[in-house]
């Protein structure tokens, strides 16, 4: 019994240091991102060159950059509520023969047997 209380804390702390490794990397870069996006539509928006142009080439890839860094935003900002949401559940596995056509072979073999 005394195992489980120390081992709860142990998967707490490797799940608080893992959401904080993932909060830096996701929400620091997204925020980037967002940032180099803002600054394409505004590069867009200054050179009056017209809507069919590079102007509006720019506006367009400077929106798609800013959803990507709004994706990675929200990615970063994602926690899990407990670490026993990281596990998956193991299933007991059905055992199976190897080659079922064998297997029914000597069960017929079995069943013709009168011995």
């Amino acid at each position: 019994m005394a195992e489980q209380p120390s081992n709860s804390v142990s998967e707490i702390e490797i799940m608080d240091r893992a959401v904080w490794r993932k909060w830096n990397k996701f929400t620091w870069s997204g925020l980037i991102i967002i940032g180099i996006g803002c600054l394409l539509i505004v590069i867009g928006l200054l050179m009056d060159t017209g809507a069919y142009s590079i102007e509006g080439l720019l506006i367009g890839i400077g929106a798609i950059v800013v959803l990507i860094g709004l994706i990675r935003v929200a990615i970063g900002l994602i926690n899990p509520m407990l670490p026993s949401d990281l596990r998956r559940k193991r299933r007991a596995r059905k055992t199976v023969e190897a080659d079922p056509i064998l297997s029914s072979l000597q069960d017929e073999e079995t069943a013709n047997d009168p011995a």
